[in-house]
């Protein structure tokens, strides 16, 4: 199996931020397979992730990032620290409104909140969903958002593609990928899904996701 989509992340997180010589907070890093790519533009990237095996792999293997175990439902840093923040594929993992307050009292004034988020009715997406369904909590990361008190100043759907190279493989990465022993039932209700495409050799799947950069709103100050 090849996946690109940690190389279109990074695209377009680029597109949407200004990174050089920026403080960057990174919420959701994993092993840390896009902050290895934002460090190179970044002053100093913060990287964070609960899973503390996650963060140990990441320090072993990726140089110049601060990788700390944390979550960003409570963040260890003072008031308007970074110049920005971004949320890799992680806000609807956690109370996604106690993450958005949190992210919104430690970056500065001015500064962009970056939201990486799956799209419910990718491709990819669909077939995650039989093995572990996480339909209503994006949904919620999305109502967290439009309830946040946050200006959205961007928004834009982008694409990437799982390239597997025929059906088994597809079965093989998907169930390791949850770490889920092998379900005939499972993944017959992927076959079905897939119809006709799941005889091609390759099988290409595509991975929808948005990106949402949020601001804080500027407080009008009264004229006396």
């Amino acid at each position: 199996m090849k996946e690109h989509s940690a190389q279109k992340i990074y695209e377009n997180i680029v597109k949407h931020s200004e990174l050089e010589n920026k403080k960057i907070l990174e919420i959701g890093c994993g092993t840390g397979r896009i902050s290895a790519l934002l460090s190179k533009e970044t002053n100093l990237l913060v990287a964070i992730d609960p899973d503390e095996n996650a963060i140990q792999k990441a320090k072993a293997n990726i140089p110049g990032v601060d990788f700390k175990v944390g979550s960003g439902e409570k963040l260890n840093f003072s008031d308007n620290f970074f110049d920005g923040v971004i949320f890799t594929l992680s806000l609807h993992h956690q109370n996604s409104r106690k993450a958005l307050r949190e992210a919104s009292r430690v970056v500065k004034t001015g500064g962009k909140i970056l939201i990486i988020e799956p799209v419910i009715e990718g491709e990819v997406e669909r077939v995650f969903a039989f093995l572990h369904n996480e339909n209503k909590d994006k949904r919620l990361a999305q109502k967290a958002i439009m309830d946040s008190g946050l200006s959205i100043v961007a928004s834009e759907v982008f694409t990437a593609t799982w390239i597997f190279s025929n059906e088994d493989d597809l079965f093989q990465s998907m169930f390791e990928y949850y770490d889920m022993p092998f379900d005939s039932d499972i993944a017959l209700k992927i076959s079905n899904l897939l119809g006709e495409k799941r005889k091609l050799n390759p099988i290409v799947l595509v991975d929808t996701m948005i990106i949402q950069s949020l601001k804080k709103k500027e407080r009008l100050i009264p004229r006396g």
